[in-house]
């Protein structure tokens, strides 16, 4: 296998492991677990995780000075771990399906806030596709029920902290490798998590079958999906790996149809088509405009 070709399959292994999350804290919430007990256990198990494999398979090479580490453990405590905070409350109120179709408009968020952060006008093309992304999601939208409109507010608060962390991330890894960063990050997810723990006394998972959820998150859909969607983008680039990435909603759509017995309906599907279809081509078009 190339290494372009191992490039893709590992960022597209990695999108569909993320894609597992809303299984796990499903199974997680059906065993005790509250949004914040379970954080707390998954970023818990994650640290340990990665700083197991870090010490494995980098043995000897030095941390980074504690003048580039601590923003990486503060991205994790402020930027990753707000951002889960919100996702995870957001797929407990309401159907996986439809958290994931709104979450996934963060691209066009990432667009806009380029444009006026950093100057980067979208062409006219990513335009339209920023228009079908968000026509997607308000389709999508108003299946929302008056009792579900909390967990599509956290989806939508996921998605723009979510912006934040990708914009601040990409100036604030530069120069440390992926295992290192994954590993200071998910510290700095845990320390929040775990003071978080401590003030609210949240519920963690009650029994084993709720712990194995926990851990499954941590290993498969935090370290091993970090893991590898770094390892790929190295390769193929942030561009082609945004692209590969829209496998991570197609799973977690799929895992809602097929393992959590939601209904798609027809004016979902519609939706959930516009949006995975808008934010591929966006990507395309803004690796594209990059040059890469």
């Amino acid at each position: 296998m190339t290494g372009r070709r191992a490039g893709v399959l590992a960022v597209l292994v990695g999108g569909a492991a993320f894609g597992f999350l809303p299984l796990f804290a499903r199974i997680a919430y059906d065993h005790g677990a509250d949004p914040f007990g379970l954080l707390a256990a998954r970023f818990g198990l994650a640290v340990v995780i990665a700083l197991a494999l870090r010490l494995t398979a980098l043995r000897g090479r030095p941390w980074p000075s504690l003048r580039a580490a601590v923003p990486v453990v503060l991205l994790g405590a402020l930027g990753y771990g707000p951002q889960s905070t919100f996702y995870f409350n957001g797929i407990q109120r309401i159907d996986v399906s439809l958290a994931t179709v709104i979450f996934f408009v963060f691209p066009v968020f990432v667009v806009v806030a380029d444009w006026l952060v950093f100057g980067a006008k979208p062409t006219r093309a990513m335009t339209l596709c920023l228009a079908a992304t968000v026509g997607g999601a308000a389709l999508t939208a108003g299946q929302v029920g008056s009792g579900s409109v909390v967990g599509a507010v956290f989806m939508v608060a996921a998605g723009l902290w979510y912006t934040g962390y990708i914009l601040v991330s990409s100036r604030i890894l530069r120069g440390i490798d992926g295992l290192t960063s994954i590993t200071l990050a998910m510290a700095g997810a845990a320390a929040a998590h775990l003071v978080i723990l401590l003030a609210t006394g949240a519920d963690l998972p009650a029994d084993l079958a709720g712990w194995s959820a926990a851990a499954g998150a941590a290993a498969v859909s935090t370290v091993f999906a970090m893991g590898l969607f770094f390892a790929g983008v190295t390769v193929v680039g942030p561009g082609q790996a945004a692209v590969l990435s829209t496998v991570e909603p197609v799973v977690s759509i799929a895992v809602g149809v097929l393992l959590l017995d939601e209904s798609l309906g027809a004016t979902r599907l519609a939706g959930a088509v516009l949006v995975l279809t808008g934010v591929t081509v966006l990507a395309r078009l803004a690796a594209a405009r990059d040059g890469e």
